[in-house]
């Protein structure tokens, strides 16, 4: 069973953000799978760095899609993510300490980064905003 499953309340209107997304979330689930499977080791460790990678990658897509479309609240989003990335890094460092052992904290953080993250804060460059101000 996956740490969580893409569903539309997680769909922010913008095919190259939701694609993303769902890769962010594929590793999430991966890691998750490897911690329920009693792994931890260099493989662990290098799905760890690839979702830090992954999303290092895509705060940068989104920051510039939200400078294309003149999003005025990209201050505080750019906050959002580097406070986000601090938190992730700090994780990281403590699963690279112990030789790729995922405490449950960190599953705890990536499932609330993700549904907080998506539904509270990206869903307000989302096309959809006006929609949901509106309904």
């Amino acid at each position: 069973m996956p740490l969580m499953n893409w569903d539309s309340s997680l769909d922010v209107g913008v095919d190259k953000m939701n694609d993303e997304h769902q890769q962010i979330l594929s590793l999430m689930n991966h890691i998750y799978d490897a911690r329920e499977a009693g792994r931890s080791g260099p493989d662990v460790i290098a799905l760890v760095d690839r979702l830090g990678q992954v999303t290092i990658d895509h705060f940068r897509d989104e920051e510039a899609y939200m400078e294309q479309i003149g999003y005025a609240g990209i201050a505080s989003h750019k906050l959002i993510h580097k406070d986000l990335l601090d938190k992730f890094t700090g994780y990281a460092s403590d699963i690279k300490g112990s030789g790729g052992q995922v405490p449950e904290k960190f599953l705890t953080f990536l499932k609330l980064w993700l549904t907080a993250h998506i539904r509270g804060i990206d869903m307000k460059y989302s096309p959809k905003a006006d929609l949901l101000k509106a309904g």
